[in-house]
């Protein structure tokens, strides 16, 4: 089991990614911010609007520290996670659209 002690409270972002062309590598991400939750060894993340995500166990391997980039604004962590192809992620103002990686 992974301890994530050291996330409880801090500022967190998820970033999903939603694969477009994977021969291009072009995919189009959108952040969920909040505030870092455990709770009975589960990762939230919780909005200051109250909306919640549940981090999968299958991401907590790639938690990282934030290297300051713009995408993460004042996260204090991040971890990428993959969508789903069918999962629509809101509008495309809202998103940082076909990047490049």
């Amino acid at each position: 089991m992974t301890d994530l002690s050291y996330l409880e409270g801090r500022r967190f972002c998820v970033v999903f990614v939603k694969v477009l062309d994977e021969q291009r590598g072009r995919v189009q991400m959108q952040c969920f911010r909040g505030r870092a939750d455990l709770e009975r060894g589960k990762l939230n993340v919780v909005a200051e609007n109250g909306a919640l995500f549940t981090v999968p166990s299958s991401a907590y391997g790639n938690i990282l520290p934030s290297d300051g980039t713009k995408l993460l604004q004042d996260a204090e962590y991040f971890v990428f996670v993959k969508t789903h192809p069918g999962i629509q992620l809101g509008s495309p103002a809202q998103n940082y659209t076909q990047r490049h990686m």
